[in-house]
Protein backbone atom coordinates (compact mmCIF):
# COMPACT_ATOMS: atom_id res chain seq x y z
CA UNK A 1 0.00 0.00 0.00
CA UNK A 2 1.09 3.17 -0.76
CA UNK A 3 2.08 5.05 2.67
CA UNK A 4 0.87 8.33 1.38
CA UNK A 5 -2.35 7.23 0.03
CA UNK A 6 -5.46 8.81 1.97
CA UNK A 7 -9.08 8.27 1.52
CA UNK A 8 -12.17 10.29 2.77
CA UNK A 9 -13.49 6.56 3.68
CA UNK A 10 -13.02 3.20 3.75
CA UNK A 11 -15.71 0.67 3.10
CA UNK A 12 -15.19 -2.77 4.24
CA UNK A 13 -17.47 -5.27 3.51
CA UNK A 14 -17.93 -8.22 5.77
CA UNK A 15 -20.15 -11.66 4.97
CA UNK A 16 -22.06 -13.50 7.66
CA UNK A 17 -21.73 -16.98 8.08
CA UNK A 18 -18.44 -16.52 6.52
CA UNK A 19 -16.27 -16.04 10.07
CA UNK A 20 -13.32 -17.99 11.28
CA UNK A 21 -10.68 -16.92 13.79
CA UNK A 22 -8.01 -17.01 11.02
CA UNK A 23 -10.63 -14.63 9.14
CA UNK A 24 -11.07 -12.35 11.99
CA UNK A 25 -7.40 -11.79 12.36
CA UNK A 26 -7.09 -10.93 9.31
CA UNK A 27 -9.69 -8.08 9.34
CA UNK A 28 -8.12 -6.59 12.09
CA UNK A 29 -4.94 -6.53 10.45
CA UNK A 30 -6.44 -4.82 7.52
CA UNK A 31 -8.57 -2.41 9.92
CA UNK A 32 -5.01 -1.70 11.46
CA UNK A 33 -3.65 -0.88 8.36
CA UNK A 34 -6.64 1.41 6.82
CA UNK A 35 -7.21 3.48 9.50
CA UNK A 36 -4.01 5.27 8.06
CA UNK A 37 -5.90 5.83 4.51
CA UNK A 38 -9.14 7.43 6.25
CA UNK A 39 -11.80 6.62 8.39
CA UNK A 40 -13.00 2.57 8.42
CA UNK A 41 -16.73 1.91 8.24
CA UNK A 42 -18.04 -1.94 8.07
CA UNK A 43 -20.29 -2.73 6.61
CA UNK A 44 -22.20 -6.49 7.03
CA UNK A 45 -23.40 -8.72 4.18
CA UNK A 46 -26.11 -11.09 4.20
CA UNK A 47 -25.19 -13.24 1.68
CA UNK A 48 -28.33 -14.32 0.48
CA UNK A 49 -29.89 -10.88 1.01
CA UNK A 50 -27.47 -7.90 -0.21
CA UNK A 51 -29.79 -5.10 -1.81
CA UNK A 52 -30.25 -3.36 1.91
CA UNK A 53 -26.64 -3.08 2.21
CA UNK A 54 -25.81 -1.99 -1.18
CA UNK A 55 -28.53 0.57 -0.83
CA UNK A 56 -26.89 1.96 2.53
CA UNK A 57 -22.99 1.56 1.28
CA UNK A 58 -24.26 3.93 -1.74
CA UNK A 59 -26.17 6.56 0.96
CA UNK A 60 -22.32 6.54 2.12
CA UNK A 61 -20.71 6.93 -1.26
CA UNK A 62 -23.12 10.39 -1.61
CA UNK A 63 -22.54 11.40 2.33
CA UNK A 64 -18.56 11.43 1.27
CA UNK A 65 -17.98 12.78 -2.28
CA UNK A 66 -20.97 15.24 -1.93
CA UNK A 67 -18.86 18.34 -2.34
CA UNK A 68 -16.59 16.89 -4.97
CA UNK A 69 -17.45 17.85 -8.55
CA UNK A 70 -15.59 14.96 -10.01
CA UNK A 71 -15.62 11.95 -7.02
CA UNK A 72 -13.10 9.04 -7.22
CA UNK A 73 -14.09 5.87 -6.04
CA UNK A 74 -11.58 2.91 -5.87
CA UNK A 75 -13.38 -0.73 -5.64
CA UNK A 76 -11.45 -4.00 -4.70
CA UNK A 77 -13.48 -6.53 -6.48
CA UNK A 78 -11.10 -9.48 -5.47
CA UNK A 79 -13.25 -11.30 -2.89
CA UNK A 80 -16.79 -9.83 -3.26
CA UNK A 81 -19.89 -12.54 -4.59
CA UNK A 82 -20.19 -11.93 -8.20
CA UNK A 83 -23.90 -11.08 -8.10
CA UNK A 84 -23.50 -8.78 -5.45
CA UNK A 85 -20.65 -7.02 -7.92
CA UNK A 86 -23.39 -6.90 -10.39
CA UNK A 87 -25.97 -5.47 -8.56
CA UNK A 88 -23.51 -3.14 -7.07
CA UNK A 89 -22.71 -1.85 -10.25
CA UNK A 90 -25.71 -0.99 -11.41
CA UNK A 91 -26.55 1.07 -8.46
CA UNK A 92 -23.30 3.15 -9.04
CA UNK A 93 -24.22 3.32 -12.36
CA UNK A 94 -27.81 5.03 -11.60
CA UNK A 95 -26.40 7.69 -9.60
CA UNK A 96 -23.78 8.27 -12.44
CA UNK A 97 -20.98 6.96 -10.27
CA UNK A 98 -20.01 4.50 -12.47
CA UNK A 99 -17.76 6.55 -14.96
CA UNK A 100 -15.33 7.41 -11.52
CA UNK A 101 -14.60 4.04 -10.25
CA UNK A 102 -11.45 2.71 -10.67
CA UNK A 103 -11.29 -1.06 -10.40
CA UNK A 104 -9.02 -3.38 -8.51
CA UNK A 105 -8.24 -6.86 -8.50
CA UNK A 106 -5.68 -9.14 -7.02
CA UNK A 107 -5.51 -12.89 -8.82
CA UNK A 108 -4.70 -15.88 -6.58
CA UNK A 109 -1.15 -17.54 -6.58
CA UNK A 110 -2.96 -20.87 -6.28
CA UNK A 111 -5.43 -23.27 -5.60
CA UNK A 112 -5.32 -25.88 -3.02
CA UNK A 113 -7.22 -28.68 -4.39
CA UNK A 114 -7.44 -31.64 -6.23
CA UNK A 115 -8.19 -30.44 -10.18
CA UNK A 116 -11.25 -32.79 -10.17
CA UNK A 117 -12.81 -31.69 -6.73
CA UNK A 118 -14.71 -28.01 -8.10
CA UNK A 119 -15.08 -24.89 -6.23
CA UNK A 120 -18.65 -25.98 -5.03
CA UNK A 121 -20.84 -28.81 -5.03
CA UNK A 122 -24.76 -29.24 -6.50
CA UNK A 123 -27.10 -26.43 -6.48
CA UNK A 124 -29.05 -25.41 -3.63
CA UNK A 125 -31.17 -22.32 -5.69
CA UNK A 126 -31.78 -20.88 -8.83
CA UNK A 127 -32.75 -17.22 -9.29
CA UNK A 128 -32.54 -14.34 -11.48
CA UNK A 129 -29.88 -11.42 -10.33
CA UNK A 130 -32.61 -8.53 -8.79
CA UNK A 131 -32.28 -5.58 -11.33
CA UNK A 132 -31.18 -8.22 -14.24
CA UNK A 133 -34.22 -10.14 -14.82
CA UNK A 134 -36.93 -7.86 -17.30
CA UNK A 135 -36.43 -8.92 -20.61
CA UNK A 136 -37.59 -12.28 -21.82
CA UNK A 137 -39.41 -13.13 -24.86
CA UNK A 138 -41.58 -16.28 -24.07
CA UNK A 139 -42.11 -17.03 -27.66
CA UNK A 140 -38.87 -18.09 -28.07
CA UNK A 141 -36.34 -21.01 -26.85
CA UNK A 142 -33.92 -20.40 -24.70
CA UNK A 143 -29.92 -20.16 -24.86
CA UNK A 144 -28.33 -21.08 -21.64
CA UNK A 145 -24.90 -18.71 -21.70
CA UNK A 146 -22.53 -20.38 -18.86
CA UNK A 147 -19.33 -18.29 -18.38
CA UNK A 148 -17.33 -21.22 -16.19
CA UNK A 149 -14.45 -21.25 -13.75
CA UNK A 150 -13.82 -24.39 -11.59
CA UNK A 151 -17.21 -25.18 -10.70
CA UNK A 152 -18.16 -28.06 -12.91
CA UNK A 153 -20.96 -29.93 -10.79
CA UNK A 154 -22.53 -26.34 -10.22
CA UNK A 155 -22.37 -25.88 -14.29
CA UNK A 156 -24.06 -28.87 -14.60
CA UNK A 157 -26.59 -28.90 -11.84
CA UNK A 158 -27.77 -25.44 -13.99
CA UNK A 159 -27.94 -26.94 -17.28
CA UNK A 160 -30.13 -29.94 -15.83
CA UNK A 161 -32.43 -27.58 -13.86
CA UNK A 162 -32.64 -24.75 -17.08
CA UNK A 163 -33.17 -27.35 -19.81
CA UNK A 164 -32.37 -25.02 -22.32
CA UNK A 165 -33.12 -25.86 -25.93
CA UNK A 166 -29.32 -25.08 -26.34
CA UNK A 167 -26.38 -24.32 -24.20
CA UNK A 168 -22.85 -22.69 -25.00
CA UNK A 169 -19.78 -22.45 -22.57
CA UNK A 170 -17.57 -19.91 -22.38
CA UNK A 171 -14.28 -20.45 -20.91
CA UNK A 172 -11.92 -18.39 -20.22
CA UNK A 173 -8.33 -18.04 -21.90
CA UNK A 174 -5.69 -17.18 -21.41
CA UNK A 175 -5.36 -19.04 -17.77
CA UNK A 176 -4.34 -16.64 -14.68
CA UNK A 177 -1.04 -18.73 -15.03
CA UNK A 178 0.29 -20.71 -17.92
CA UNK A 179 0.37 -24.05 -16.30
CA UNK A 180 -3.25 -23.39 -15.42
CA UNK A 181 -4.49 -24.06 -18.94
CA UNK A 182 -7.08 -26.54 -19.86
CA UNK A 183 -7.84 -26.66 -15.91
CA UNK A 184 -11.33 -25.30 -16.96
CA UNK A 185 -11.95 -27.60 -19.40
CA UNK A 186 -11.18 -30.56 -17.22
CA UNK A 187 -13.18 -29.34 -14.30
CA UNK A 188 -15.86 -28.81 -16.30
CA UNK A 189 -15.61 -32.23 -18.23
CA UNK A 190 -18.76 -33.23 -17.32
CA UNK A 191 -20.93 -30.52 -18.89
CA UNK A 192 -18.70 -30.51 -22.18
CA UNK A 193 -19.52 -33.95 -22.59
CA UNK A 194 -22.98 -33.96 -22.65
CA UNK A 195 -23.22 -30.09 -24.63
CA UNK A 196 -20.34 -31.12 -26.87
CA UNK A 197 -17.07 -29.81 -27.57
CA UNK A 198 -18.17 -27.70 -30.39
CA UNK A 199 -20.31 -25.25 -27.82
CA UNK A 200 -17.41 -24.05 -26.14
CA UNK A 201 -16.10 -20.47 -27.46
CA UNK A 202 -13.22 -18.92 -25.47
CA UNK A 203 -13.44 -14.84 -23.81
CA UNK A 204 -10.64 -13.15 -22.43
CA UNK A 205 -9.94 -14.48 -18.50
CA UNK A 206 -8.38 -10.81 -17.61
CA UNK A 207 -9.38 -7.99 -19.21
CA UNK A 208 -13.49 -6.43 -19.12
CA UNK A 209 -13.59 -4.47 -22.32
CA UNK A 210 -12.26 -7.37 -23.95
CA UNK A 211 -14.91 -9.91 -22.64
CA UNK A 212 -17.50 -6.95 -23.50
CA UNK A 213 -16.45 -7.22 -26.58
CA UNK A 214 -16.13 -10.56 -27.40
CA UNK A 215 -19.63 -11.29 -25.78
CA UNK A 216 -21.33 -9.10 -28.44
CA UNK A 217 -19.48 -10.46 -31.45
CA UNK A 218 -20.20 -14.01 -30.58
CA UNK A 219 -24.12 -13.55 -28.88
CA UNK A 220 -24.70 -11.18 -31.88
CA UNK A 221 -24.48 -14.29 -34.40
CA UNK A 222 -27.35 -15.39 -35.89
CA UNK A 223 -27.43 -18.57 -34.79
CA UNK A 224 -27.64 -17.61 -31.05
CA UNK A 225 -29.61 -13.87 -31.93
CA UNK A 226 -32.47 -16.01 -32.24
CA UNK A 227 -33.12 -17.07 -28.69
CA UNK A 228 -33.69 -15.84 -25.15
CA UNK A 229 -30.42 -15.46 -23.19
CA UNK A 230 -30.10 -16.79 -20.02
CA UNK A 231 -26.53 -15.92 -18.76
CA UNK A 232 -24.66 -17.32 -15.62
CA UNK A 233 -21.69 -15.77 -14.55
CA UNK A 234 -19.22 -18.23 -12.97
CA UNK A 235 -16.15 -17.52 -13.96
CA UNK A 236 -13.73 -15.21 -13.27
CA UNK A 237 -14.36 -11.17 -11.37
CA UNK A 238 -12.72 -9.45 -14.37
CA UNK A 239 -15.13 -11.24 -16.47
CA UNK A 240 -18.26 -10.39 -14.46
CA UNK A 241 -17.13 -6.92 -15.21
CA UNK A 242 -17.09 -7.25 -18.48
CA UNK A 243 -20.72 -8.67 -18.83
CA UNK A 244 -22.04 -5.91 -16.79
CA UNK A 245 -20.16 -3.84 -19.71
CA UNK A 246 -21.62 -6.08 -22.73
CA UNK A 247 -25.35 -5.66 -20.94
CA UNK A 248 -25.00 -1.82 -21.11
CA UNK A 249 -25.53 -2.29 -24.72
CA UNK A 250 -29.01 -3.31 -23.78
CA UNK A 251 -29.19 -6.50 -25.73
CA UNK A 252 -32.62 -7.77 -26.31
CA UNK A 253 -34.11 -10.86 -24.29
CA UNK A 254 -31.41 -11.26 -21.89
CA UNK A 255 -31.57 -11.97 -18.46
CA UNK A 256 -29.20 -13.07 -15.68
CA UNK A 257 -29.52 -16.29 -13.41
CA UNK A 258 -27.64 -17.04 -10.36
CA UNK A 259 -27.05 -20.26 -8.87
CA UNK A 260 -26.34 -20.76 -5.51
CA UNK A 261 -24.31 -23.59 -4.70
CA UNK A 262 -25.68 -25.98 -2.17
CA UNK A 263 -22.41 -26.07 -0.33
CA UNK A 264 -18.72 -25.03 -0.39
CA UNK A 265 -15.52 -27.30 -1.03
CA UNK A 266 -13.45 -26.16 2.15
CA UNK A 267 -10.69 -28.13 1.31
CA UNK A 268 -10.19 -25.70 -2.43
CA UNK A 269 -9.39 -22.69 -1.10
CA UNK A 270 -6.65 -20.09 -2.65
CA UNK A 271 -3.55 -19.73 -1.71
CA UNK A 272 -0.76 -16.69 -1.71
CA UNK A 273 -1.13 -13.35 -3.59
CA UNK A 274 -1.00 -13.17 -6.96
CA UNK A 275 -0.66 -10.24 -9.22
CA UNK A 276 -2.65 -7.35 -8.82
CA UNK A 277 -3.91 -4.63 -11.49
CA UNK A 278 -6.02 -2.12 -11.75
CA UNK A 279 -9.04 -2.86 -14.40
CA UNK A 280 -9.72 -1.35 -17.39
CA UNK A 281 -13.28 -0.47 -17.54
CA UNK A 282 -15.12 1.32 -21.04
CA UNK A 283 -18.31 0.73 -22.52
CA UNK A 284 -18.00 -0.59 -25.51
CA UNK A 285 -20.67 0.55 -29.08
CA UNK A 286 -23.08 -2.05 -30.41
CA UNK A 287 -21.86 -1.22 -34.11
CA UNK A 288 -18.57 -3.14 -34.02
CA UNK A 289 -17.56 -3.77 -30.73
CA UNK A 290 -15.05 -0.87 -30.63
CA UNK A 291 -14.43 1.11 -27.19
CA UNK A 292 -16.59 4.67 -26.82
Amino acid sequence: MDPNYKANAVFLLRYTNHESRKREKNVKDMRERLRKVGDVIDFIVDEEKPIPVINEIIRHIEKYISDHMHPRITLDISTIIKWHLLILLKALDLKNYLRGVRFLYTEPEEYITDLFQPLSFGIRQIFPIPTYSGKYDFSKDTLLILLLGYEGDRALALLEEMDPAECLLLVPKPAYHTEWEGRTEEMNKGIINIVGKSRIEYIDSRNPVKVAQQLYEILSKSKYSRYNHVISPLGTKPQTLGLYLYLSTNPANTILIYGAPLRHNELFYSRGIGRSCTLPFKKITKVDGNES
